[in-house]
């Protein structure tokens, strides 16, 4: 499989969660949270990485637009790749034939894209996902978060 074939899967895997494909990235907007899926190829081996980008609506007074540039360029105010786990589902070099390949792609979605997702959508859901240790917030955007949860009156 080559990895304009997994775009595509995965494209059509991610549109059920509300995921567009825009600038070659798929973004989901939702009013405090836009997320931001990319592929990165690797340079040293078949490997392509899910890069998961999260940028916080208001957080340090920043309003995003989404544009080529932001999706393309920008790290977020919270970034994450996929778990080690499915490697095997991104690793194109890997022994995979294309079938078993879209069948753990939609294992991965439905077992942890769509809950992350779900959770990294709010505010309180990213709080909750650095809780468990999900994702890391740097000191900056914890801050940040926590400012908003106290004016929003989102109390974990």
């Amino acid at each position: 499989m080559i990895l304009k074939e997994l775009k595509c899967f995965f494209t059509e895997a991610t549109k059920s969660m509300g995921f567009e494909s825009k600038f070659g990235c798929l973004v989901k907007t939702t009013n405090e949270v836009i997320v931001v899926l990319s592929f990165q190829k690797s340079c040293y081996s078949s490997l392509v990485y899910l890069n998961i980008k999260l940028f916080i609506q208001g957080i340090l007074g920043k309003n995003y637009q989404i544009s080529r540039d932001m999706v393309n360029n920008d790290v977020g105010d919270v970034f994450r790749r996929s778990p080690k786990d499915y490697d095997q589902i991104f690793d194109l070099g890997s022994d995979l034939s294309d079938n078993e390949r879209i069948e753990q792609l939609k294992a991965f979605v439905d077992e942890f894209l769509s809950g992350f997702i779900q959770q990294a959508s709010t505010v309180k859901g990213i709080m909750l996902l650095a809780e468990q240790g999900d994702v890391f917030l740097l000191p900056a955007v914890k801050s940040a978060l926590k400012k908003i949860s106290r004016q929003n009156r989102l109390y974990l």
